[in-house]
């Protein structure tokens, strides 16, 4: 939400620089912590830029897209996590056994393709649907403090009606996202755990009906 409200009232292109200079930071300092304590807040706090990057980069990639494609191209967008997944993999297996610093070479390389992609949507030029956006919203005399406004009306609003479904939402991803991994240290639970970990991880096949 708050993302969205950014990148309505600043655009769609510097915040999202923004937002990825400030999750190459993360990642820099995700290599020098010391503690797990530290390394949880760094990670903690990346989980969030992640999650703004993703909202204005999908505003970005689909508003400017005929609506019949919007469908498909969300989809490739998606796999975007797979295909990072292979890249990392990847580099664990060819960089990090050469390298004196181990993993934390690892954090540091994503830092630096973090910052190529903030300098790469630096040059590229604003979306046009923004623009256009702005230019109607200039000619009706709307300001950008009244549409953060609405927004918010509207996302209350929302919320009192749907807030089963957002539960639920929120439930879908987290389960999505956090049982492969917790898979990967399955010996470390009791099966009565691994089998809740499987449920959780079919989660996303369910959804498919």
């Amino acid at each position: 939400i708050i993302f969205g409200i950014l990148s309505d009232r600043f655009g769609r292109k510097w915040p999202l620089v923004g937002n990825l200079v400030f999750v190459a930071i993360l990642e820099l300092s995700a290599g020098f912590v010391q503690t797990f304590q530290q390394f949880l807040a760094c990670r903690s706090l990346f989980g969030i830029g992640m999650g703004g990057i993703w909202g204005m980069a999908a505003a970005t990639s689909l508003e400017n897209l005929p609506v019949e494609a919007r469908g498909i191209a969300s989809g490739l967008m998606q796999e975007g996590y797979a295909v990072g997944y292979l890249l990392a993999a990847c580099i664990n297996l060819t960089l990090v056994p050469d390298t004196a610093t181990t993993w934390r070479s690892l954090f540091w390389m994503a830092a630096g393709i973090s910052v190529f992609a903030a300098a790469l949507r630096a040059v590229l030029p604003e979306s046009e649907v923004f623009l256009r956006a702005k230019a109607i919203e200039k000619g009706k005399g709307t300001t950008t403090r009244q549409k953060t406004r609405m927004f918010v009306r509207q996302s209350r609003e929302m919320l009192k009606r749907h807030w089963r479904l957002c539960i639920y939402t929120v439930l879908l991803m987290s389960g999505s996202t956090f049982a492969p991994d917790l898979g990967n240290f399955s010996q470390l639970f009791s099966r009565r755990l691994q089998l809740l970990v499987a449920w959780f991880s079919s989660i996303p096949c369910w959804s498919l009906f």
